[in-house]
């Protein structure tokens, strides 16, 4: 199958944030492409103020999701919609969630973040607390059958938990999904290594789309949006707002596990 990577350099004006995803959407339609994926905080980057895009729980038809299913009907595109915040009756803070859309623009899927990035990292940002903001998913693994195989769902942080990934591979996997924003220090440090671990181990393709760019004057995420084959060779782009595009093949991945049947020789679980 064809992606569409969309490397967003996402801000707080969500209205602006959705135009570039349909200027993005109108490119992967163009290339041909399956699915697009979306980076994490793709329609309102930061956490602070995020109360007046939040989507109900279980619907993804608000201010956020009503236009993208618009756009999924419209290309007859899959969506991979990074994270939005969704309202869970009772619970304090909303989850910070993935949605998966299909070419009708029905709700497929969906995965709360399980794993917050709550760390100082020495940026201009300096601390970073996501739990201030969000409550986190519950600990499963999340896939989706689609046309394409099996998709295995998570997201930015969860990408140094590999026991989640192990999980995923478990649950039937093929191809893991992880959008993100690293930030540029933790990207340029360790972004490469984590996704090409967490497919090579897992004898899966990875897909992440990333936020690439300076979005005001203390946050910098890395960009580097890239595809990791089962093999471990890297398919990626620099810095920006840019598109890449990407296949992920089946075969391939069938040949490579059954050369390589790590899997099978396990002796620890």
């Amino acid at each position: 199958m064809k992606w569409y990577l969309a490397q967003l350099i996402s801000t707080q004006d969500t209205s602006a944030n959705v135009q570039a995803v349909e200027r993005h959407m109108r490119e992967a339609a163009d290339q041909g492409c399956h699915a697009v994926q979306l980076p994490e905080m793709f329609a309102r980057f930061g956490t602070a103020k995020n109360a007046d895009i939040a989507e109900a729980e279980g619907d993804f038809t608000g201010p956020v999701g009503e236009p993208l299913r618009a756009l999924a009907q419209r290309y007859g595109i899959w969506i991979v919609a990074g994270t939005v915040p969704v309202r869970i009756a009772e619970e304090p803070l909303p989850r910070a969630r993935l949605h998966v859309l299909d070419g009708n623009g029905e709700l497929r899927a969906y995965y709360d973040k399980i794993h917050l990035f709550d760390a100082t990292v020495g940026d201009a940002q300096g601390r970073y607390r996501e739990s201030d903001y969000y409550q986190p998913g519950e600990p499963k693994a999340t896939t989706v059958d689609t046309p394409w195989g099996t998709w295995g769902l998570s997201v930015c942080y969860d990408l140094r938990f590999p026991e989640l990934y192990r999980r995923l591979r478990e649950a039937g996997a093929q191809t893991l999904l992880a959008p993100s924003a690293f930030t540029f220090k933790t990207g340029q440090a360790h972004w490469e290594l984590l996704c090409r671990a967490r497919a090579v181990e897992n004898g899966c393709y990875l897909v992440a789309a990333n936020q690439g760019g300076q979005h005001d004057a203390k946050r910098h995420t890395w960009g580097h949006s890239l595809m990791v084959d089962p093999w471990g060779e890297v398919t990626q782009l620099g810095e920006g707002d840019a598109g890449l595009v990407v296949d992920t093949d089946i075969e391939r991945l069938q040949t490579v596990r059954a050369n390589l049947p790590s899997w099978e020789n396990r002796r620890f679980f």
